[in-house]
């Protein structure tokens, strides 16, 4: 009874937590803090080629090589295009990496998720019946228009933005773990059910998109630490949104993002107990 009463509203707790993480990260940040660290065009072009095309068809190969059923590797592929975790500037900065490029390729991979991924998506996975507009609205509403408020808020009332963002963040941390709860208790059987194959082919993801986006960081050491973070971990709340919405009928698609959004979060904490403290001897 309640498992099927919690199903109803795993829609509605993703969709708060976005709302929340997005106008909270809004709330933080200047448009000069955006658009300062990009002017390294070279390594901005780098940057947006690994995450958008690489990072995906590295999900591709993977999902294609190791089998498993199509739910898992269409979830796997779905969390590869969502790029751009709103959390990644934290951790970069947490590993001494350049974190201010790392807001303003944060700003870069979420506009080209909003807008480009529910027609990657359509061509990416195959039988799928879904409307683009609607998806592309949704995302705007649920993304862009609150980035955009607190980015507004912060510009004309600086003070209230900085009283107001402790308070959202904790409530989109709230949010995000209740979100996770609901979700494996609704979803446990399949959690537990889950493929070997699926379980390599999404550790596989995360070690080979790390050293994607490390390598492509160029010879500053902040750089590529900010890349390879921004890089391996995608957009886990909008790929579980748009699973949600979209892949109605296998459940398996969502338990995939889910577990691939929850790995990513383990996979960030273990980066910055092994980067944390170190610096390289050149720096």
């Amino acid at each position: 009874m309640l498992r099927e009463f919690l199903t109803q509203y795993v829609a509605l707790f993703i969709i708060l937590f976005l709302v929340t993480a997005m106008f909270s990260l809004g709330l933080d940040l200047t448009v000069r803090q955006i658009i300062e660290p990009l002017k390294n065009k070279r390594l901005v072009l780098t940057s947006m080629l690994t995450n958008t095309i690489a990072v995906p068809l590295l999900a591709f190969a993977l999902t294609s090589v190791i089998p498993m059923h199509e739910g898992f590797r269409t979830g796997i592929i779905l969390y590869a295009l969502a790029a751009g975790t709103e959390g990644g500037p934290k951790f970069v900065q947490i590993v001494k990496g350049n974190a201010a490029f790392a807001l303003g390729l944060l700003a870069l991979l979420l506009t080209f998720t909003v807008i480009c991924l529910p027609v990657v998506l359509s061509l990416a996975v195959d039988v799928l019946h879904f409307s683009r507009s609607e998806l592309v609205l949704k995302l705007l509403v649920v993304v862009a228009l609150p980035i955009g408020l607190g980015l507004l808020l912060r510009a004309k009332a600086k003070s209230v933005a900085d009283k107001l963002y402790p308070v959202m963040h904790r409530l989109s941390m709230i949010l995000l773990w209740t979100a996770f709860f609901v979700l494996i208790y609704v979803y446990y059987g399949d959690i537990i059910a889950l493929q070997g194959g699926a379980i390599m082919a999404g550790l596989a993801f995360f070690v080979l998109a790390f050293l994607a986006g490390y390598l492509s960081g160029g010879a500053d050491w902040q750089n590529r630490r900010a890349l390879g973070i921004m890089t391996f971990a995608r957009n886990g709340s909008i790929a579980m949104m748009i699973a949600r919405d979209v892949f109605t009928d296998e459940p398996k698609v969502l338990v995939m993002a889910t577990v691939m959004a929850a790995a990513s979060v383990i996979g960030a904490v273990l980066i910055v107990v092994l980067m944390g403290r170190s610096v390289p001897e050149s720096a």
